[in-house]
């Protein structure tokens, strides 16, 4: 009889030991799982509001932050090389302009749509590490007018051709 007793409890024990600890092999798992890639799942564990569910929720809120943190950096690292391609792009249509024909006053036109091609790479620069090393990002976004920087890298090109 003591045997059987021993053998239940031993049972019982290891039973209740699974079924407690089920909730964090599920945790561990996710974690396993979690890249960049799928940043996306969630545990979403179920059941009594005890310390499990208390980790597994605060793991779910940092995989929300980790989220947006990651699709800022993706669209941050995509605005960047846009940014930066279209005062190299104007620079070296003046120069290929600019070249073509050298006389005193193209020189000095050339000279100053070179410069202040430079000054706007430097500002953008300056702004893009500014945003860079803030935690937030910006605070407001406003809508830009796609007709106006379109004029105004026009207008770029011109002063360069004329």
């Amino acid at each position: 009889m003591g045997v059987v007793l021993v053998a239940v409890s031993i049972w019982a024990g290891w039973w209740l030991a699974g079924r407690t600890l089920r909730p964090l092999g599920r945790i561990t798992s996710a974690a396993r799982r979690l890249s960049v890639t799928n940043l996306d799942e969630r545990i979403a564990l179920k059941g009594p509001k005890d310390e499990l569910k208390e980790l597994a929720d605060t793991f779910d809120a940092m995989l929300d932050r980790l989220e947006r943190a990651v699709t800022a950096q993706s669209r941050f690292v995509a605005n960047v090389s846009h940014e930066l391609r279209t005062p190299l792009a104007i620079q070296r249509a003046a120069i290929q302009i600019g070249l073509a024909d050298l006389t005193p006053e193209r020189i000095d036109r050339f000279r100053a749509e070179l410069l202040e091609a430079n000054r706007r790479t430097e500002r953008l620069i300056d702004g893009l590490l500014v945003l860079a090393h803030s935690e937030h990002g910006l605070d407001e976004v406003e809508p830009v007018r796609f007709d106006r920087v379109v004029a105004e890298i026009v207008a770029g090109f011109v002063i360069v051709t004329v």
